[in-house]
């Protein structure tokens, strides 16, 4: 497996963003001004409407912290999920900053143990010498071939195979659902580039770790 790109490296901070403005002086229109000179954003808040933490977050875009590209930051009432494009650990890094840099420059009101929990989201691009999904499942297999049999009698040179594997957990257990493992031919490329994308709620790292460990069971069933 060669890693093409990371697409998406995204880090979410569960805290109470009140919690953050205990003694009621910061106002989050005034802070505008000096994130985006501090992070550089070129897309940022300039109407009452767009602050809205509740719903849409409050979203910044195009930034850079440390030489690394900061591509969005939305700020929900319970959330500040910040998006790079190298690795969920940067991700990490970059809300840890703001968040002491917030209580040192602009007033907040910050403790680490105010963060309850951490979510990751990860985007890879990534390519192997051999068709991965195509061979990962016999059944699956076997069953793309029998559909090509079929297909091709009316269309004629169309080979079918698995397209994509997602694993997810039974959305009826949880109100707000988490996001599955996806791996899925890379969108506009041929079948035979072995080409692919893959989302995991993983951190980066592990995302490739566990996209490597599958390369290689596939491998170890083809013998």
């Amino acid at each position: 497996m060669r890693l093409v790109a990371v697409t998406k490296a995204r880090a979410l901070a569960f805290l109470e963003i009140d919690e953050l403005n205990m003694g009621g002086k910061v106002r989050l229109y005034d802070c505008v001004a000096r994130i985006v000179e501090r992070y550089q954003f070129l897309v940022f808040p300039q109407k009452i409407e767009d602050f809205d933490l509740e719903q849409k977050g409050i979203q910044f875009g195009s930034g850079k912290a440390d030489g690394l590209v900061i591509d969005t930051l939305k700020i929900y009432n319970r959330a500040l999920v910040l998006d790079t494009l190298s690795n969920t650990d940067d991700s990490k890094r970059i809300v840890l900053d703001m968040l002491e840099w917030g209580r040192e420059s602009l007033g907040l009101t910050y403790s680490p143990d105010q963060i309850t929990r951490w979510g990751h989201i990860s985007d890879l691009v990534f390519s192997t010498d051999f068709p991965l999904l195509a061979t990962f499942s016999s059944p699956l297999e076997k069953l793309a071939k029998k559909t090509s049999t079929i297909t091709e009698q009316t269309f004629g040179g169309l080979s079918y195979q698995a397209m994509s594997v997602t694993i997810g957990h039974d959305p009826t257990v949880r109100k707000n659902a988490i996001a599955g493992l996806l791996i899925t031919h890379r969108a506009d490329t041929k079948f035979d580039e072995n080409r692919y994308f893959s989302e995991a709620p993983l951190p980066t790292d592990l995302h490739i770790q566990y996209l490597q460990e599958f390369e290689a069971d596939v491998l170890e069933s083809q013998k």
